[in-house]
């Protein structure tokens, strides 16, 4: 059952064109800055990310606002949007429960967020390839670590785009309140970092890709992962709460 409704709700993306849209823009971004930093003429330490720290670079401009904000985007189709116009009552008549719903469009989220990381390593290493060889290997170990880790924020950050959209009402509103939320951590992670890494999981989408030359340690992998974790189990008893309390 599960599956059939991941289905519907993909088919329902596909539909919009919204994934094929964001990867083709994604892609364009990405062959941009290589050809920024091939040529020494980006803007950001010109040509520092050339060759094996570019998939670095590419997965840092992903996580900080753009790919952030399309999660919220899909998280806002795939809920808000629902919630606002009835839809969520529709399934509900047909044998499907309110949990199992959730569960599908929370599983749909979570399938869109690999597909679309997953999408700009491998372009990011594709394109660094065709203009630097062997070169964009030469940090391969550190950019896989880093990919390796930065799964479990983006975990944390679906299950908390998950629930935010269950207490807002439609998707202009969810996406304010990502952008507002997303500024202000942004600010506070690049000032207070040292402060909030003990409780702010969001702060480790900047750590774990080395963001403003933040260096990986043994301590700060184990807290964030401890960090992530322990929010994740917030937030998913906060998500089941929030789904029994809910009047669709």
């Amino acid at each position: 059952m599960i599956i059939r409704l991941v289905k519907i709700q993909f088919a329902r993306l596909k539909r919009q064109k919204i994934l094929h849209l964001f990867l083709v823009v994604m892609a364009v971004i990405i062959i941009s800055n290589a050809l920024q930093e091939d040529n020494g003429t980006a803007n950001f330490a010109a040509g520092y990310y050339a060759g094996g720290k570019f998939p670095t670079m590419c997965m840092q401009s992903y996580i900080d606002i753009v790919g952030t904000l399309f999660l919220s985007f899909i998280s806002a189709v795939l809920i808000c949007g629902e919630k606002a116009n009835g839809m969520f009552r529709q399934p509900l008549l047909n044998g499907v429960s309110k949990k199992q719903l959730l569960i599908a469009k929370t599983v749909s989220i979570f399938t869109v967020a690999l597909i679309c990381f997953l999408f700009v390593v491998i372009v990011s290493i594709v394109t660094g390839f065709f203009l630097w060889g062997s070169h964009i290997f030469d940090h391969a170990q550190e950019y896989l670590l880093q990919m390796l880790l930065l799964a479990f924020p983006q975990i944390t950050l679906v299950l908390f785009l998950v629930l935010l959209s269950l207490y807002l009402s439609n998707i202009s509103s969810m996406m304010c309140a990502s952008l507002i939320i997303l500024l202000v951590n942004n600010l506070f992670s690049q000032f207070f970092g040292s402060y909030i890494s003990f409780i702010d999981f969001m702060y480790y989408l900047y750590a774990f890709s080395g963001y403003n030359g933040v260096e990986l340690t043994g301590k700060m992998i184990v807290l964030g992962i401890a960090v992530n974790v322990i929010t994740g189990i917030i937030l998913v008893y906060g998500i089941s709460r929030r789904a029994n309390s809910m009047i669709m």
